[in-house]
């Protein structure tokens, strides 16, 4: 099923269609995504390409999740995108053999705007909220996303522990360590099942991926 549109003060939150396209691209466009002005199109393509899938599952396009927030008069300020994370599908970051149960239990935001004008006035937290939502319902055990350190106190409030190193403790025993540099990880646990320990003196993932 898929994020009904919802009303929270004057923030209506919808879930994206694929006339959408242009709408998501420029206010994704909106984030620092540390790429060359050229390069940004074509990063932002397969999000293009993920809008025109959808099913009857709980994600708004399969694996991905894509929702759009308007203001009272229906004029899109701010947007999230969903999905799998990139280095997922990384051999020499995650093992092959935990590809599926990842795709499964973790899912990363990929962006998170909103204008300037409507800055710090809850839509971007209004937008986080209704993904850990979905995410949950859904069955996933743990939401990431990267971004820049000055926005560190900002997830922190959101309940966010971040690091420079995304770290979680696979069941075959292996330690996943993701570095991406310049930038920060930050990470939330959707479920009961997972904790947060303390290994090698960073904040460890545990038990997000245990059956």
């Amino acid at each position: 099923m898929h994020a009904p549109t919802t009303a929270l003060t004057d923030i209506r939150v919808r879930t994206a269609t694929p006339e959408d396209g242009d709408t998501l691209v420029e206010l994704i466009s909106l984030i620092d995504l540390q790429l060359r002005a050229e390069d940004l199109p074509g990063a932002l393509d397969p999000m293009r390409h993920a809008l025109t899938e959808s099913d009857d599952g709980p994600l708004s396009h399969r694996r991905n999740h894509f929702l759009i927030a308007e203001d009272g008069e229906g004029v899109p300020i701010g947007a999230i995108t969903c999905g799998p994370a990139k280095w997922i599908f990384n051999p020499d970051r995650a093992p092959r053999i935990m590809r599926r149960k990842l795709v499964e239990r973790v899912a990363t935001v990929h962006g998170l705007a909103v204008v300037p004008a409507h800055r710090n006035q809850g839509t971007a937290r209004t937008l986080l909220h209704h993904a850990e939502e979905t995410f949950r319902d859904a069955g996933y055990t743990l939401l990431t996303l990267r971004h820049d350190r000055s926005l560190t106190r900002f997830y922190a409030q959101l309940g966010y522990t971040s690091h420079n190193r995304l770290s979680m403790t696979l069941p075959t025993g292996e330690l996943l360590s993701i570095l991406d540099r310049g930038w920060k990880h930050a990470f939330k646990l959707l479920s009961p099942a997972g904790a947060i320990t303390t290994v090698q003196g960073r904040p460890t993932i545990t038990g997000a991926l245990s059956d």
